[in-house]
């Protein structure tokens, strides 16, 4: 008896896939224009999770691991010591091999962005012997940046906004459930390496094999509010997506203007670049998001200009002038498209 021929395949439809695709950009469009619900196209109804179902991307997990080296380590002491253990998350599917997709796919507008002054309450971060710490100043430059933005007609929601402590878990709980667009996360920064003591830098989700990056992300981890367990669960559920890149593009623009704007009274700030690593606040937010070391506490001359107004009230605009900036390119690769 001859055997069996194994099942084929479902067979994929290119139609169905360009219609889903055509879809979407038309609502993002529409949101950009503030246009009523309608179509410009004809299609069946899709649920955005079908959507994202049907983009899924690579998975970035297991470079994130070996970027991590002691990260979990130092977390697993204080998630073993709380009371009560922190809540399980469930566990996110693993996203298969697929092509990575633009983000010129999908011009979203940004409307609603999430300021995330670091640290607060009974955590200081970084301080200076004189008593200035980064939790007062990250606080006053997320108040000005807040300022701005709305002027400047966006939404603003803060993760704190007062001397308060504040979980990496429930900051990024904070974000997804107002529907933010952006996520900026606002340090001040504390380097050690001689007189190179100073320097702007700007990250985004991503590995890291740099030994310093990976100190620092296990530092900034240390009080996630996750347990160890579910840390691991995040970290392979990270997929190298299109949020990753416009997290990328937003830490470009938002560097560059920093750079610029503070060179103008301090010429000899380093520019530390924009780089990647395995910040859980970046790690659990569902949009774009940065977090920005504006400065250095541990440089002399860079902490006697954070304690001045002026030079906080600087930094404040150069951030709002950066995620401005990614704004406006966001809506011009939309009015591109739309002209095609």
């Amino acid at each position: 008896m001859p055997a069996a021929s194994p099942p084929q395949p479902p067979r994929r439809n290119p139609k169905l896939k360009r219609r889903l695709l055509a879809g979407v950009v038309d609502d993002n469009l529409r949101a950009i224009r503030n246009q009523p619900e309608g179509r410009l196209h004809r299609r069946p109804p899709v649920s955005w999770s079908f959507v994202a179902a049907a983009v899924a991307l690579s998975v970035a997990g297991a470079a994130l691991w070996l970027s991590l080296g002691g990260v979990l380590d130092e977390l697993a002491a204080p998630a073993a010591a709380s009371a009560p253990r922190p809540a399980r998350l469930a566990s996110a599917p693993r996203a298969g091999a697929a092509a990575r997709v633009s983000s010129a796919v999908f011009p979203v507008a940004v409307r609603r962005i999430v300021v995330d002054p670091g640290h607060g309450g009974g955590d200081l971060g970084t301080r200076t012997p004189t008593g200035l710490a980064e939790k007062e100043l990250t606080l006053d430059i997320g108040r000005r940046l807040g300022t701005k933005l709305a002027e400047a007609g966006f939404e603003v929601d803060y993760t704190r906004a007062g001397d308060t402590r504040v979980s990496l878990r429930d900051r990024a709980r904070l974000a997804n459930e107002r529907g933010a667009d952006l996520f900026v996360s606002i340090h001040v920064n504390w380097l050690e390496d001689g007189r190179a003591n100073r320097g702007i830098e700007t990250y985004y989700l991503g590995p890291s094999d740099d030994p310093f990056v990976v100190r620092l992300a296990r530092d900034e981890n240390r009080e996630s509010g996750y347990a160890l367990a579910d840390v691991r669960r995040l970290l392979d559920s990270i997929y190298a997506d299109l949020r990753q890149e416009q997290s990328r593009g937003l830490a470009r623009a938002v560097q560059r203007q920093l750079v610029r704007s503070i060179r103008e009274v301090a010429p000899e700030v380093a520019d530390r670049g924009v780089k990647s690593a395995p910040f859980l606040v970046l790690v659990t937010t569902q949009m774009p998001a940065i977090l920005a070391e504006v400065a250095s506490l541990s440089n002399a001359e860079e902490a006697r200009l954070l304690a001045q107004e002026g030079y906080r009230e600087r930094i404040a605009v150069a951030l709002c002038a950066g995620i401005r900036s990614y704004s406006e390119l966001v809506a011009s690769t939309a009015t591109q498209m739309e002209a095609r």
